[in-house]
């Protein structure tokens, strides 16, 4: 040994909340896009909503 010793990883322990289950009726945090119509938006134009450009996606923002 060189006198420095062994470098140890400490990993922090997550908290609770991170750990834990998902509410399913709780409310989502919001994605600032009007998604269902998005979808429809996309399906009419026959694109994938990650096809869409920024233009068109911007359409839709809350």
């Amino acid at each position: 040994m060189n006198g420095m010793g062994e470098k140890k990883m400490v990993v922090a322990e997550p908290s609770a909340s991170y750990s834990a289950a998902p509410d399913p009726y709780k409310d989502a945090p919001s994605m600032h896009l009007d998604l269902p119509n998005l979808s429809r938006y996309a399906d009419s134009v026959g694109k994938k909503i990650m096809d869409l450009s920024a233009e068109e996606i911007e359409k839709f923002r809350i």
